[in-house]
């Protein structure tokens, strides 16, 4: 039996979090991307329309980035496919956009940081493709209607969402995963309270096509997530989602 969502306030949302402790639960966060594989299944989908342009290049905003793991992972992918990602990672929390730019370095990428907070401010505009990953899960419904609408007025292509997907069996392998990754009690604490606060995918899709007026396609992301896309028919078409 589904259990209904359960928001509850997360240890890394909260400003006084004390910055070692902050920074040791981005690198959690990172592992569990990491052995999760999202970046690569989110990396194809974001290949196929790089891939259809003549120049292969794309611009890129992701929004409440964290750490920066995930697209920073595509731009090591798209470095070594011979594709030009150009990437903007935006972010509330300053010690987050700390560890995208030491993480950037480390990895011989140059992108752009930005610190903002995407629910009050609007979101930079002319970009290809719009991402985010495991954010929607934080917020009411009211809060992700209208990101999403801000989301659709900075691209004048696409949107990939990814997030976790509600259920008991999810639950189950989140805490599992991350007490087996990470020694880090915020991770701990708020993995499973992602869980209980995210979306199932019929939820999400119905959130998102009330807010969009458009037809927004979600697929399953194993393991405990989906991903949902709003993107040109043309790309749809062109390439095959996993090619």
């Amino acid at each position: 039996m589904m259990f209904p969502r359960d928001r509850q306030p997360e240890l890394m949302d909260d400003p006084n979090l004390p910055r070692d402790e902050h920074q040791r639960a981005l690198r959690g966060l990172a592992r569990l991307n990491r052995s999760s594989g999202v970046a690569g299944t989110m990396y194809r989908h974001l290949r196929r329309h790089a891939m259809v342009r003549e120049n292969r290049m794309l611009n890129i905003l992701d929004v409440a980035s964290g750490g920066g793991d995930v697209p920073l992972s595509w731009a090591r992918r798209a470095r070594r496919d011979g594709l030009n990602l150009q990437l903007t990672l935006l972010d509330i929390s300053g010690v987050a956009v700390e560890q995208q730019q030491r993480s950037a370095r480390e990895l011989g990428l140059d992108v752009l940081s930005l610190q903002q907070d995407c629910l009050h401010s609007p979101l930079p505009g002319g970009f290809d493709m719009v991402t985010c990953s495991l954010f929607m899960h934080h917020l009411d419904d009211h809060q992700a209607f209208r990101l999403l609408q801000s989301m659709q007025a900075a691209t004048e292509t696409g949107i990939m969402i990814c997030d976790l997907d509600r259920s008991r069996l999810n639950l189950y392998m989140v805490n599992l995963a991350c007490r087996l990754l990470t020694r880090s009690h915020v991770v701990h604490n708020d993995a499973a309270a992602s869980v209980r606060a995210a979306y199932t995918m019929d939820e999400f899709k119905q959130l998102a096509e009330n807010s969009l007026a458009r037809p927004v396609h979600v697929m399953r992301a194993f393991p405990c997530r989906f991903i949902a896309m709003l993107e040109e028919q043309t790309v749809a078409e062109a390439v095959p989602a996993f090619a």
